[in-house]
């Protein structure tokens, strides 16, 4: 009898040992991922070097302004028509911005600075065309032609011929 008393506080013993350990690792384990997603980019999201879905959507399409004058895109809430621009076709996704059109951000928010854009681009608005624009190097890194059916139609389309 007194074997088994001594067996069963040792089993006791040992279960509080076990428990201690399992409890000790989960902590460690809780308070590393706690430090992990505090890291930037701990989340698995890295900024985004061209234009998305969302970006495209900003814009309506064939609306009415209130002088009954129809607009292509826009933004209609703000009575915004974005007007062809003759710069528009001599921009060329990886090509440099030729010198002669300026790298003026866009005044208006629809395109918001998020902080899923990379930093180092500006968006820049030419026509109805928006540009991702490298400003150091005016070097392009996207195109998004906003008359276009959808988003990824002006990627695949050729560049227009210059006129």
């Amino acid at each position: 009898m007194a074997d088994s008393a001594l067996t069963t506080a040792r089993s006791r013993g040992s279960w509080k040992l076990e428990a201690g350990i399992v409890g000790a690792a989960a902590l460690t384990l809780s308070a590393f991922l706690s430090v992990m997603m505090t890291l930037p980019g701990a989340a698995g999201v890295q900024p985004i070097d061209h234009f998305i879905q969302a970006d495209y959507d900003a814009f309506d399409r064939n609306f009415e302004l209130t002088n009954g004058l129809r607009c292509d895109v826009g933004l209609a809430a703000q009575k915004i028509c974005l007007y062809k621009s003759p710069v528009e076709r001599d921009i060329v996704r990886g090509e440099r911005l030729p010198d002669y059109i300026p790298d003026l951000g866009t005044n208006f928010r629809v395109v918001v600075e998020t902080s899923l854009k990379d930093e180092q681009f500006r968006t820049v608005v030419y026509g109805q065309t928006l540009v991702l624009l490298e400003p150091r190097s005016r070097m392009v890194k996207d195109v998004l032609r906003l008359t276009a059916p959808d988003i990824v139609s002006p990627r695949d389309d050729p560049v227009q011929p210059k006129a």
